[in-house]
């Protein structure tokens, strides 16, 4: 009986022990997708890939897309997509280029979230611009795959930079 109790108490130790490691190790996975699907995001945007964007998307109707200033906020999927035609509008397909100054991500369960500064530069009325924003988004996973409930940038000094 002495035994028995030392066995389980000792199993009992190496899971409390592993299991720190173990999470870590998913919580690696989990970041390095989400890290994945903003980098799918801005490669389909920049080709003006409406279909690429939107397939990352959550097919919920209260899915949003938010930008940074009073009307720029769009609910469900033909407000989100009638948003992104009027983005590529503005810039040359294949032009845009992202360089992440800081990213931030995080998980818990079925629901992730994201943060990062980027410097994008692209072909604007074919004259090179450089442009900084901010972009943050929350996740969930459905069926495996993550997918964007909500996602909003913003620009500093936006109203500048015309």
């Amino acid at each position: 009986m002495v035994l028995k109790r030392v066995l389980v108490f000792m199993l009992l130790v190496c899971l409390a022990l592993a299991s720190p490691c173990m999470a870590q190790q998913r919580d690696a996975k989990v970041n390095a997708d989400i890290k994945a699907l903003v980098e799918q995001h801005n490669k389909a945007f920049s080709a003006q890939d409406l279909k690429g964007v939107m397939d990352l998307y959550s097919s919920d109707p209260n899915t949003v897309l938010m930008g940074t200033g009073p009307g720029e906020s769009y609910v469900g999927d033909e407000a989100i997509g009638g948003a992104y035609d009027q983005f590529f509008s503005r810039f040359a397909a294949n032009t845009l280029t992202f360089k992440y100054d800081w990213v931030s991500v995080g998980s818990r369960g079925t629901v992730a979230w994201f943060a990062v500064t980027t410097t994008i530069e692209g072909t604007v009325n074919n004259e090179k611009k450089e442009r900084v924003f901010n972009m943050s988004g929350a996740l969930e996973n459905v069926k495996g795959k993550w997918r964007i409930v909500s996602l909003h940038f913003s620009r500093l000094g936006a109203e500048q930079q015309k």
